[in-house]
């Protein structure tokens, strides 16, 4: 079985081969091949930057990305893993280590996409090139439904992360995505209470 492929028609007999025959090194190269495919798009706004060189960008881009990524599997599992547990669950940090992966699957098969563009655009900020522009143009035009591709990549990204999860735990998809609910949902709160307390905190200092 390849995982690459069957993740598309057999989800869960996908998780299960990747937890009863893979390593983590199969996880952690999942990741690597995502955060390779996701980097180009997240320094379109910076390209044409030239007071940024262009291998800074490139660094902060591809190396920052990659940084956030693994410190991301780390920590989702973990938390993954003990909210789980507290809905009921008898996963383990390792398992999850394994799978948590799995829900950037689908993000990879953006890769040829994203290098195009990312080719493009290093083309365009050194010179005028007719086809280098005529390529940029063409993605301009597909752009809407690109954005709808990839926000369909990432629901079933969250399908396969609920799979996931409850299959780990010994529960139901559903579960595993009541699990992956509840971790957004402390998210949001912590990220609206810190944004509070600054606003506060700014307000406070500049009434001195």
């Amino acid at each position: 079985m390849n995982p690459f492929f069957s993740i598309w028609v057999r989800p869960s007999e996908t998780i299960h081969y990747v937890l009863d025959h893979k390593t983590l090194s199969f996880s952690s190269t999942v990741l690597i091949l995502a955060t390779l495919a996701i980097a180009p798009l997240s320094f379109i706004q910076l390209i044409f930057i030239k007071e940024i060189p262009l291998i800074g960008i490139l660094l902060i881009a591809f190396l920052g990305l990659l940084m956030l990524t693994a410190a991301g599997w780390f920590l989702n599992s973990a938390l993954y893993t003990w909210i789980g547990k507290w809905l009921g669950g008898t996963g383990t940090y390792k398992k999850m280590l394994a799978v948590v992966p799995l829900g950037s699957l689908p993000t990879i098969y953006i890769l040829p996409f994203s290098w195009l563009l990312m080719i493009v655009l290093i083309i365009l900020r050194y010179s005028e090139s007719d086809v280098a522009a005529t390529i940029f143009g063409i993605l301009i035009v597909l752009t809407p439904f690109l954005s709808l591709g990839l926000m369909g990549l990432s629901v079933y990204g969250t399908v396969i992360m609920s799979k996931a999860i409850g299959i780990v735990h010994g529960f139901s998809a559903w579960k595993g995505f009541g699990t992956i609910a509840i971790l957004m949902g402390f998210v949001f709160v912590l990220t609206f209470a810190v944004s509070i307390f600054f606003f506060f905190f700014i307000f406070a200092l500049a009434s001195f």
